[in-house]
């Protein structure tokens, strides 16, 4: 940390826009499922923010809810899980919805405290209710690691 700047004042005069990712990836609610766990397994990325044809998020699915839909499938025991992939299991089935997202504009105490609340390490970025990024637990601990180094 650069000296004299004390951590709060840190976090509370950057902003998530300085520090968010915006080459995001983005998912549809009408992609399969099997769609969904390639990008998963083949890109190593945890979160995906679905959005409509507009870029306005209408939820999230990461990789824990793919392992939440994994184990629902397989709790049933009527089909098995490539079935039920294969044969139209949507993200719509599967996603979170009424999220939480953030603003570029946010200090990134503002993400802290909602990561803090909530059982997620991803917060969408929206301006003007389009998605503009993603700002992860990733982000934050680079942040603080480049804080540590300046």
């Amino acid at each position: 940390m650069a000296p004299g700047k004390n951590l709060n004042d840190l976090l509370e005069n950057s902003r998530i826009g300085d520090h968010m990712t915006t080459n995001i990836l983005v998912g549809k609610e009408e992609f399969s499922m099997s769609h969904i766990t390639r990008l998963f397994n083949e890109l190593k990325i945890h979160h995906l923010p679905i959005v409509d044809d507009d870029n306005r998020v209408t939820g999230i699915i990461s990789a824990n809810d793919l392992l939440r839909s994994f184990s629902m499938v397989l709790e049933l025991g009527e089909v098995s899980l490539s079935e039920e992939f294969e044969s139209g299991g949507t993200v719509r089935d599967y996603i979170t919805r009424n999220i939480e997202v953030c603003s570029p504009g946010d200090p990134i105490i503002t993400a802290i405290e909602k990561f803090d609340k909530g059982n997620f390490h991803a917060l969408p970025v929206v301006e003007n209710e389009e998605l503009v990024g993603i700002f992860t637990s990733r982000d934050l601990i680079r942040f603080i690691s480049d804080q540590k180094q300046a």
